[in-house]
């Protein structure tokens, strides 16, 4: 791959698995200093699911050693635009290291992960194959989905979409607008003589018995179920799973994380809500003091990207929904207790003018809203956002016609020329939320001469970062993250004469108490604590070396080196 392929990503257009595998190994040939491809597992299909490792590999340790900070896109195959912003990210944090002082420092002294396509399987149906609204683990393929008696999706027409068809019926519930001849508007409760319509999906009717038509509920699965906290059965919940971890791709994921202790901070990222989401906390009240924390990074993405701040889970379900168990914010932050956040990409209607107080996208639309996404659609994608009504002869409905909404470039994702837009802002906001980790320091050392040959050796360790050394409160209510320790190491020369060779100075809090809403001063944690050690030359010796080693698990590493002599 030459740099032109490299460096000029266009980022206008829509990359399939295949495509975005080379950019990652042509990205991760180019930048070898800055960059490792991990092959994490495989997907149900046997496809290999790929992370990227990011950061400086000269400075701070290594990458294990330095705050972590994950990110993941297309839990669901047809949130497309997420593997995008995940490329995008990676693209900009290599192209602008040593040029842009954010993205130079979250390289020096961070490790950023990227996973940009969770399930592979699924991008590839949702790129190549006809399919209507698929979230599918892949176990099934469109098409197979589905079983019994009832409607099956299927594209009846062979022009390699998979719409609505629209089946006249003196007892429907659609008629068509009066203002817009393409509108399917709902006819009123009193209105009866006029011409009407079903609506339903495209597709065949199997077993049909001239009057019933059932759809089958797709046995495609959802990823985001299948996570271990809080995990409940196919009874409990659509697409959970045979069990935690049944989904192959997950498993790769969850091994990842727990294997990688560091991840102070995450992001998940889906499509279509223009939302900012918090963890709704399942089975866990969450502290105060991260709804604070939680709230104010929130507020830094909405404030990039535009999108809507959402933490509470009624703004984001149908009425009367069951809460969501099994997903990846469960796992992460009330397992975990990593600050995290999923972002729900684009939003076409706010991109229309629709003033909204509701983000959960299967809500119904007024008829003055369908209008606005059609003009939006008839001047932003000159028209193909929506597919006019086409007579058909379908086998068993006899004449039907076939179109609405195209729904994965309007509804779910962006077209392409509003992309590169969007994955700027999302990729400014990873960079904003991964700077907010802890940052350990040993901010001073020094040696204070006792006797001739005794030294006191004085350290500060300190968090320099925004987020405390434990992340949040839920980690150490879950016990989950180690408190930070440090240690000295003498040169041959020197021996201890006081003092634990490894202490532990706790948890220390970062920037974010201090500035946390009713907060006092006398109810403020250190940002950093003293040590000492005291230490003596052997017979014969007129010098030695020290060094002072502070560690924590998300809050990294840090090193000074004293001479005794």
């Amino acid at each position: 791959m030459n740099d032109k392929d490299v460096f000029d990503i266009d980022f206008g257009r829509y990359y399939d698995y295949a495509e975005l595998t080379e950019h990652l190994k042509g990205l991760a040939e180019a930048y070898p200093d800055l960059t490792t491809l991990h092959n994490i597992g495989q997907s149900y299909r046997g496809r290999d699911i790929w992370l990227m490792e990011i950061t400086n590999q000269q400075v701070g340790g290594t990458p294990d050693e330095k705050p972590g900070y994950y990110l993941d896109a297309i839990t669901h195959p047809e949130e497309v635009s997420g593997s995008m912003v995940a490329l995008y990210t990676i693209w900009y944090l290599l192209t602008n290291y040593g040029k842009d002082d954010a993205v130079t420092r979250l390289l020096d002294w961070q490790t950023v992960y990227v996973l940009p396509v969770l399930n592979p399987d699924g991008l590839e149906i949702c790129l190549h194959d006809p399919y209507y609204e698929w979230h599918g683990n892949a176990r099934y393929l469109p098409g197979e989905e589905q079983e019994g008696a009832g409607l099956h999706y299927a594209d009846m027409n062979d022009d390699d979409i998979i719409v609505d068809m629209r089946i006249p019926d003196e007892n429907g519930e659609w008629k068509v607008s009066e203002k817009d001849p393409r509108l399917l508007v709902q006819r009123e409760p009193y209105e009866y003589g006029g011409e009407y319509y079903r609506r339903l999906p495209e597709g065949y009717i199997e077993d049909f018995d001239g009057v019933e038509i059932p759809i089958p509920r797709p046995r495609d699965g959802n990823l985001n179920r299948n996570y271990p906290y809080n995990w409940g059965p196919e009874s409990e919940q659509y697409g959970a799973g045979e069990y935690p971890l049944s989904e192959p791709a997950i498993e790769a994921v969850v091994k990842f994380i727990l294997g990688h202790p560091n991840i102070a901070g995450a992001i998940n990222f889906h499509t279509n809500a223009g939302a900012i989401l918090l963890p709704f906390n399942k089975g866990a009240k969450m502290p105060f003091e991260d709804q604070t924390v939680f709230k104010r990074i929130g507020k830094i993405g909405a404030d990039a990207t535009g999108y809507g701040l959402i933490a509470d889970e009624k703004q984001f379900n149908m009425p009367n929904a069951k809460p969501r168990r099994g997903t990846a914010s469960g796992f992460l932050y009330t397992q975990l207790g990593i600050i995290c956040s999923v972002v729900e990409l684009w939003d076409v209607y706010k991109e229309s003018g629709i003033e909204k107080d509701w983000f959960y996208q299967h809500r119904p639309l007024t008829e003055e809203q369908k209008l606005k996404l059609l003009k939006w659609s008839d001047e932003e994608l000159e028209g193909e956002g929506f597919m006019d009504w086409t007579p058909f002869e379908h086998p068993q409905l006899g004449p039907v016609e076939i179109g609405g909404w195209k729904r994965l470039f309007m509804f779910r994702n962006p077209p392409g020329h509003r992309l590169e837009e969007m994955c700027h802002k999302n990729a400014m906001f990873v960079i904003k939320h991964a700077l907010c980790a802890p940052q350990l320091r040993v901010s001073e050392a020094s040696l204070v001469q006792l006797a001739d040959d005794v030294f006191k050796v004085e350290a500060v360790i300190e968090n320099q970062g925004y987020l405390p050394t434990n992340v949040t409160k839920r980690a150490v209510d879950a016990d989950v993250v180690e408190p930070v320790q440090a240690e000295i190491e003498l040169s041959d020369g020197l021996e201890l004469v006081s003092g634990r060779q490894k202490v532990e100075v706790g948890h220390l809090a970062g920037r974010a108490e201090r500035a946390m809403k009713y907060s006092r001063f006398i109810d403020w944690h250190p940002t950093g604590k003293k040590v000492e050690w005291v230490v003596r030359l052997q017979d014969g010796q007129s010098s030695g070396e020290v060094k002072v080693r502070a560690t924590s698990q998300r809050a990294g590493r840090d090193v000074r080196e004293l001479v005794v002599e």
